[in-house]
């Protein structure tokens, strides 16, 4: 990773004549982007980019290649559970990598075979078939705990050598950089350049700030995100996910045969499990919250009945 500049980096003559020679392969014409430039003049709304897998969002989100997307909230509000399933649902159309350093492998395989399944305890015979199409289509990154900053990017290198074209990392807070504000963002700023330079789509979890007052049912919005703003100044997408504790609560009681008030049972029908908040899309119009519920496959849908999908094993990715 490149260490901070000092000043006397900037002002050096030698120094500046040699970087004039190195970035002379960066200056472009006009004319190079002619087919690009023709082509958004001629597709005017044509949305690209990998599809989150909610319906009702697949005309207003996009995973793009080339960008960074950070996905923040609290503790316990089930961000890595929810990516986990945007990873497995992107899996049908490109190769996906996960660096997760808070949750070992076969965990996260088993998260998948839950929430493809639809089903808490899935057959395994159709457990062992999941596996098996996973493993055409998804790579792992074997590590648990903080990992040096470098080393995470050379994983997000070897991830994108062999095809991947999604890559999570969970999360910035095990990468070893979250202890110094600069070299927090020196990182985000390799990350970015990275995601350009690779032409991939970069997921990071990251947490936010504990909140002053409100506990749990405190909403955060894209103030709240931990460390240096250039992790959201500089990130293409910012998602918030927060789980309805209130809700939940709420509900357990109904559970339990516990007669609700009409301002308790108002706010069930109001309110959703959980909220995928898309606070911050660059080259997207739509900003505004996501309603979802929770099935006890762990999986995330988008009707209150909370009737879950099959995810389809045949075939091989892209």
């Amino acid at each position: 990773m490149r260490t901070i500049p000092s000043q006397h980096d900037f002002t050096d003559q030698d120094l500046q004549a040699i970087y004039a020679e190195t970035e002379f392969n960066s200056l472009r014409r006009p004319v190079e982007f002619r087919d690009q430039v023709l082509h958004r003049l001629q597709h005017p709304n044509e949305i690209s980019g990998l599809k989150l897998p909610w319906s009702r969002t697949h005309t207003r989100v996009r995973l793009r290649s080339g960008e960074i997307s950070i996905w923040a909230g609290i503790n316990g509000h089930r961000k890595s559970t929810l990516l986990n399933q945007v990873a497995l649902w992107a899996s049908r159309d490109v190769t996906v990598g996960i660096a997760s350093f808070e949750m070992p492998v076969e965990g996260l395989v088993h998260l998948m075979c839950q929430q493809g399944s639809g089903s808490p305890s899935p057959n395994p015979q159709w457990a062992g078939s999941m596996i098996d199409w996973l493993n055409t289509r998804m790579w792992f990154y074997d590590r648990l705990g903080s990992v040096p900053p470098l080393e995470v990017l050379g994983a997000i290198h070897a991830m994108a050598n062999e095809g991947c074209k999604f890559v999570i990392v969970d999360s910035l807070s095990m990468c070893r950089v979250s202890d110094d504000m600069e070299r927090e963002r020196l990182f985000m700023s390799e990350l970015v350049s990275l995601a350009k330079a690779l032409d991939i789509h970069v997921a990071l979890v990251h947490h936010v700030r504990k909140p002053g007052s409100g506990g749990d049912e405190y909403i955060p919005s894209r103030f709240d995100v931990k460390g240096n703003g250039a992790i959201v100044d500089l990130a293409q997408n910012l998602f918030i996910v927060w789980a309805d504790k209130k809700r939940a609560n709420l509900l357990r009681m109904q559970e339990m045969g516990v007669s609700l008030d009409a301002k308790s049972l108002e706010y069930l029908k109001d309110s959703s499990d959980q909220k995928l908040i898309v606070a911050k899309q660059r080259h997207g119009e739509f900003e505004g919250a996501i309603r979802l519920y929770h099935h006890p496959s762990r999986q995330f849908t988008e009707n209150e009945r909370r009737a879950e999908f099959l995810t389809e094993i045949q075939g091989s990715a892209a």
